[in-house]
């Protein structure tokens, strides 16, 4: 698990580096109406390619949960089920969205000047998604069996070469329509290599229609249906500020609330990677004969772990980002949009508390228990619905701010709500979780505030390239101070041990 997790991560930082520059490139040379139109068609589609989000979690899961018994009949009966009845259902959505296009166009409010590029796009992603739909088996199967690294080689070389199609497309004007071909590239990438993995490396994998039962139909629709609800919903609320901006106040305030996401959302992909590796390792452990005590007490020491180091990977980069937003902004967009810094530090606070509800979502399904998660999903629309129009009575108006910071606060009490109920059923006491995740995650927070102020005595520059030097002395003055007090205030003695034994100059240099 953990040299997936690590592969993963690496891949996430790659991934990040390069998202990092494409925003204010596509900003440049397509403006803001455009770029709010691509995050908004980004949120239809996630409804649509939702449905494959619940599969892909049944496909994990039980290839996971029946290789590790050695069942692959039955892991090849869950795979063919997934792919022979999606595929053709996939077909006839695609076929009723092109049809329903000029209702949904205006419900969108798609300009007029931007109505062809807008029509390619919207079908090229959709058809990326659904196409996803049906063969993501193969990709899925190779996550079952932790075969996580081959996997992020292969979305590596994907999202590689978008990158480059979207610089080279849109950087010659091809605008939307650029950005939709490089998306559909890096899908057939993605899907194409690892159907061609799975088919060579994994000896036992057969697909076929003759292998679908009703067993594999019950099982992948059971557990997926319901994860699919979930996502719907958490897709839903992951979008919602967007979803009631581009209608309510127009398509400038959807690329605001992009534009201020975009980073700490960004950010959560790293320590994501161990709720990703904990669902096949879970349903791993849940497959092998093994008693219930056991495989109680194994649950609950990974959902501490992945806790524990999620909290403290998110807490230091987004307790930095809360405090450095502003210099932040001005790097990375050579500009100061009006609420970017508010509405970026409530989402930095707000994604890390929504990313701790992860390992208890991880552990439930990993252990077939997904309906839980409805309570973390039903807690935040019923947050939502009291939060946001209270936000919208304090700041005085229907904004991007207004509704940024109603979303950010639902999200918060959602989140603790959620993960006091995983804590009650998997036995972890309160005081426990504080001293093993919630601290570990608020020390960055400490670290950042102490180097804003150590570095008062150095102004911030004018200008985005000195900003950016502003901003590396500021990181590795960060690095420092949350370093010394991870040490002295986080840090479990096993851990101390484990870097001593890693790192001749703490042995060195740092008593025992």
């Amino acid at each position: 698990m953990l040299l997936n997790v690590r592969t993963d991560v690496g891949a996430r930082v790659l991934y990040l580096f390069t998202r990092f520059f494409i925003p204010p490139f596509v900003l440049a040379h397509i403006g803001m109406e455009a770029y709010g139109f691509y995050g908004t068609v980004f949120i239809l589609v996630a409804y649509i390619g939702v449905s494959t989000v619940g599969f892909s979690n049944a496909y994990i899961k039980y290839v996971a949960e029946y290789a590790a018994g050695g069942q692959y009949e039955k892991a090849n009966g869950i795979l063919s089920a997934g792919i022979f009845v999606t595929s053709p259902v996939a077909l006839l959505v695609f076929l009723g969205f092109t049809t329903l296009w000029s209702r949904i166009a205006v419900v969108m409010k798609v300009p007029v000047a931007l109505n062809a590029d807008a029509r390619f796009l919207t079908f090229t992603i959709v058809g990326s998604f659904l196409m996803c739909l049906g063969l993501s088996a193969y990709r899925d199967a190779l996550s079952g069996l932790q075969m996580i690294a081959t996997v992020q080689k292969i979305w590596i070389a994907s999202f590689v070469a978008e990158t480059i199609l979207i610089f080279t497309l849109v950087g010659r004007g091809w605008g939307l329509k650029g950005m939709g071909v490089a998306f559909l590239v890096r899908s057939i990438i993605d899907l194409g290599a690892s159907a061609v993995v799975a088919i060579r490396y994994v000896p036992w994998l057969r697909v076929s229609p003759r292998m679908v039962s009703r067993e594999a139909l019950r099982k992948l629709f059971g557990f997926g249906s319901i994860v699919q609800i979930n996502s719907m919903l958490a897709i839903f609320l992951n979008t919602i500020e967007r979803v009631i901006a581009a209608p309510v106040v127009g398509l400038q305030a959807a690329g605001l609330l992009d534009i201020s996401t975009k980073l700490p959302y960004m950010a959560l992909s790293l320590p994501s990677a161990f709720a990703g590796a904990a669902l096949p390792s879970v349903s791993d452990l849940h497959g092998r004969d093994n008693t219930e005590e056991n495989r109680t007490a194994s649950v609950r020491g990974l959902y501490l772990v992945c806790s524990r180091y999620m909290s403290g990977m998110a807490g230091s980069l987004l307790g930095f980002m809360a405090v450095f937003t502003v210099p932040m902004l001005l790097f990375w967009l050579k500009k100061l949009p009006d609420g970017a810094p508010l509405l970026m530090l409530v989402f930095a606070v707000a994604s890390q508390v929504h990313l701790m509800t992860g390992p208890g979502t991880s552990m439930m399904k990993g252990i077939g228990r997904p309906r839980m998660e409805f309570h973390y999903s039903l807690a935040n629309v019923v947050t939502l619905c009291l939060l946001v129009p209270l936000s919208r009575f304090i700041f005085g108006s229907w904004s991007a701010k207004s509704i940024g910071v109603g979303v950010a606060s639902a999200t918060v009490c959602a989140a603790i709500y959620f993960i006091s109920i995983a804590n009650r059923t998997l036995g972890v006491s309160a005081g426990t979780y504080l001293k093993n995740t919630i601290w570990p995650g608020f020390v960055p927070y400490l670290a950042a505030a102490s180097t804003w102020l150590f570095l008062r005595v150095l102004p911030m520059p004018e200008g985005r390239i000195r900003i950016g030097f502003w901003l590396c002395f500021a990181s590795l003055i960060y690095g420092g101070i949350l370093a010394a007090y991870w040490w002295m205030f986080s840090a479990t003695q096993a851990e101390k041990e484990a870097v001593r034994n890693r790192l001749w100059i703490v042995r060195r240099f740092v008593p025992a």
